[in-house]
């Protein structure tokens, strides 16, 4: 996948806390390094995994509906998936971590603000801050 047309995903509108919590876990692992779904739920969901496919739901979707993403490969998009020992884990691919660092604001968010703190209702980085930067 380009990394330019996953860049414009994070840039195309508002990114609500779920999806900024998602990638500030992933982003901050080693570069190779798999997560296992439950760790990230106890990490970006309060341990709720009835909310964590919505997550990965919305994310899909915005990506699906980025004019320069082609097909429909949803999640997979930016993260890889995998089994391992019975439970599916993940890692961020390099393109979309190449896309990431393009987006200077994300950065910004995801050093500035601890995990718990980004847990916080109403967190979002707003469409206009991600455009102005572009």
């Amino acid at each position: 996948m380009n990394p330019h047309a996953l860049e414009q995903v994070l840039r195309r509108k508002s990114i609500p806390r779920g999806q900024i919590t998602l990638l500030k876990e992933l982003y901050e692992r080693e570069k190779d390094e798999w997560v296992s779904s439950s760790e990230l739920i106890d990490r970006i969901r309060w341990g709720n995994e009835e909310r964590f496919p919505g997550v990965l739901g919305a994310f899909a979707n915005r990506i699906n509906a980025t004019a320069e993403i082609t097909g429909n490969p949803g999640s997979s998009a930016f993260f890889e998936r995998e089994k391992i020992d019975g439970q599916t884990h993940y890692r961020l691919r390099s393109e979309a971590r190449e896309a990431i660092e393009e987006v200077q604001v994300l950065l910004d968010t995801f050093d500035q603000h601890s995990m718990s703190e980004l847990l916080e209702p109403e967190t979002e980085i707003e469409a206009e801050r991600l455009e102005s930067e572009a």
